[in-house]
């Protein structure tokens, strides 16, 4: 499996012109970019220049994070000015990610403030719906849509039985799933991940790693999210769950944890980095 960093892990005290410097340093394989941090990037760059800097060194970009689905889009109910706008996003997203050699593009499911309380019926006809026309739009950018269930009650889609469900209606060869280990676990406190082993392996297009701190249900957030070295989540089984599956992609390191964006963005991705590699190389994956 490869290394990969998510931009989020020091996303409130680093930039992505110092991201993409400090994981080429540390040796990460990927960098996953968080779009609006590629916004405050082309502030003062170009995307030209940023392409230049992935062909002249070994750190790649691998996902884009990300795009987030709201239920009525494309539907008779929808909104113009606000597909627009989302739509323009993604398209804009899609041509940079073609320039600069991104090939995938994270796309997460209709989430609500409070618990998500509308039958899955309807979401999945949503879901599908959506992520059909957005397979259309991004396919001539060679982008493939990296759908990714989340674990938290807010969701309107939280377990690999239900993402299933969605990306084998959508039907489509560039749609598939990223599997998150935090979002895995949220759905329940599950620490056996069997149904990833459920899973075709050309349809994990990425994957998401991180540890947790043991909270209540009512307590889990994306906050509570951690680097792989301590937690209550069992990641040898989630790996060997992926082993299983033949998987041996990248595995991208992704938190939103407050007190590592009150650090130094060298000492975040130097531990990101070793605590990382340490958790993949204990397992038999690197």
């Amino acid at each position: 499996m490869k290394l990969s960093y998510n931009q989020a892990t020091a996303r409130d005290c680093s930039s992505l012109e110092k991201d993409v410097i400090l994981c080429e340093k540390e040796g990460f394989d990927y960098i996953e970019i968080r779009l609006d941090m590629l916004d405050e990037y082309l502030k003062d760059h170009t995307v030209r220049e940023l392409a230049q800097f992935f062909q002249t060194h070994r750190l790649k970009p691998h996902a884009l994070n990300a795009l987030y689905l709201y239920g009525e889009m494309y539907s008779e109910q929808d909104e113009d000015r606000k597909r627009e706008a989302l739509e323009s996003r993604f398209l804009n997203a899609c041509e940079t990610g073609r320039q600069i050699g991104s090939r995938y593009f994270i796309i997460v499911p209709p989430l609500s403030e409070m618990v998500y309380t509308k039958p899955f019926d309807e979401t999945k006809a949503n879901c599908v719906r959506i992520l059909r026309r957005l397979s259309e739009l991004s396919r001539p950018y060679g982008i493939n849509l990296c759908f990714e269930l989340v674990g938290l009650r807010k969701s309107s889609v939280r377990s690999i039985a239900e993402a299933r469900e969605i990306v084998e209606e959508v039907n489509r060869e560039n749609v598939g799933y990223v599997f998150d280990s935090y979002n895995l676990f949220t759905n329940g406190g599950d620490n056996s991940f069997e149904a990833l082993k459920t899973v075709p392996v050309n349809k994990i297009f990425a994957v998401h790693i991180n540890n947790a701190d043991d909270c209540a249900a009512d307590d889990m957030a994306q906050d509570k999210r951690r680097f792989c070295d301590q937690g209550i989540i069992r990641l040898d089984r989630f790996l060997n769950a992926l082993k299983e599956t033949g998987y041996d992609g990248m595995v991208s390191i992704e938190t939103f944890r407050p007190e590592y964006w009150r650090m130094e963005p060298e000492e975040v991705i130097h531990l990101a980095y070793r605590t990382t590699r340490d958790t993949l190389e204990k397992n038999g994956c690197l």
